[in-house]
């Protein structure tokens, strides 16, 4: 069985392992919340970013995944201001979502609204399951006999 090799997989492993290493207090990193849903002919999925700016999202599409990316960042408080607790997400993140079939990866459409990104990514023609009508060929017609008749 030969199996596919992902490159954004390979990334976002290799991006954990610096994170871990250098466990940096600079750049926040989190993951958006998603969900994913199949129709007969594609996948759609919506990714929870409530406060994004879109020009700061980054969206990949390969055949079998999709990678999205961004930066959200905290706003400004007025001067003599701080946190004393936040669980509002800030800074970097990069989601990728493997997918059980191929996609039409250059057919994918995103809206982004109301903080929340809805990508619908049409099945592969090859992967959508589709049902045709065979017409035959060349048949031939049973001879009746007289003695059938």
């Amino acid at each position: 069985m030969m199996l596919a090799y992902n490159p954004f997989a390979e990334m976002e492993r290799m991006q954990r392992e610096f994170d871990r290493v250098l466990n940096s207090q600079v750049t926040s990193r989190w993951t958006p919340a998603i969900e994913l849903q199949e129709t007969p002919d594609s996948y759609v999925l919506r990714a929870f970013l409530p406060g994004l700016d879109s020009e700061a999202l980054n969206i990949e599409a390969a055949k079998k995944a999709i990678a999205i990316s961004g930066k959200t960042n905290r706003p400004e408080l007025d001067e003599g201001h701080k946190y004393l607790y936040s669980e509002f997400p800030a800074g970097e993140f990069r989601r990728v979502v493997n997918l059980p079939e191929a996609i039409a990866h250059t057919e994918v459409k995103a809206d982004y609204a109301d903080g929340v990104l809805t990508l619908t990514m049409p099945k592969a023609p090859e992967t959508v399951n589709r049902v045709v009508k065979v017409s035959l060929t060349n048949v031939e017609q049973p001879q009746l006999n007289e003695a059938d008749q």
